[in-house]
């Protein structure tokens, strides 16, 4: 028997050949229509990308390899791309916190269980519901308050009582370079993390999205690492690997 998983690689992979070859003779959509169908002109994704861009600065255009470009689209502005993004998480691990939360009561009922904080020392314990979430202000304020007393204590120990010129802070000897190394170095968490771009799909007239994940250490994810990323039921269906279109590297993507 053909199993369900096999079932949907030799559809994606029919999908794929199909818009190779039907792309080509589609078109190039020239007045909007948006409003009717939700589809998109090359112009009004260009022009959908500079206000990304806009409201958005993480997000940028870029030409992409030489030999990938549409013609249709400007050399400069291909497609979209932010660089960079965390996951903390696998998706295991969010689905397992969930089912941690509910459970089902008197039939079809589902009651949420108090949400669960882990210790230093691993424990998890029940978070209590009166604790106050504290106002935003408050934790830039502490925030801020630390640094200051950090930095005060760092110039009190370093100067004394007579003053030093400023070229003594130069190069190795200076102090305050060292305090922020080591501060950042303590508060820093590593993760893998996703370059996402966008780009022009010319079958369907719309955005299409594609991901690429790199592992903590900074080296690409294998398309199984990727997928943990990933719900089980969007795997290989409505997410496939596929190459980039303007990149020429496989990537995640979400259609």
């Amino acid at each position: 028997l053909i199993s369900l998983k096999m079932v949907d690689k030799i559809t994606n992979t029919a999908g794929k050949f199909w818009r190779g070859v039907a792309t080509p003779f589609v078109g190039v959509l020239k007045e909007s229509k948006f409003l009717e169908k939700g589809i998109l002109t090359p112009e009004e994704f260009v022009l959908a990308g500079d206000q990304l861009a806009h409201k958005c600065p993480t997000w940028r255009w870029e030409s992409g390899k030489e030999n990938l470009r549409n013609k249709n689209l400007p050399t400069e502005k291909q497609f979209m791309i932010t660089r960079g993004v965390p996951c903390l998480k696998r998706i295991k691990d969010l689905q397992a916190n969930e089912a941690a939360e509910e459970v089902e009561v008197d039939g079809d009922w589902i009651e949420a269980k108090p949400a669960f904080v882990v210790s230093e020392g691993g424990k998890e314990t029940a978070k209590k519901e009166e604790d106050e979430v504290p106002d935003i202000d408050d934790i830039d304020n502490d925030e801020e308050e630390k640094k200051t007393e950090v930095k005060g204590k760092v110039v009190e120990d370093y100067f004394g009582d007579e003053p030093k010129d400023i070229e003594d802070l130069e190069g190795e000897d200076n102090v305050f370079a060292e305090a922020v190394m080591i501060e950042n170095d303590a508060n820093l968490i590593k993760s893998r993390t996703y370059d996402i771009s966008i780009t022009y799909d010319f079958y369907y007239q719309t955005p299409r999205l594609w991901i690429f994940g790199y592992d903590e250490s900074g080296q690409p994810l294998t398309k199984e690492l990727m997928f943990e990323d990933i719900m089980a039921d969007y795997a290989n269906k409505t997410v496939t690997i596929e190459k980039h279109p303007h990149m020429g590297i496989n990537c995640a993507s979400i259609h």
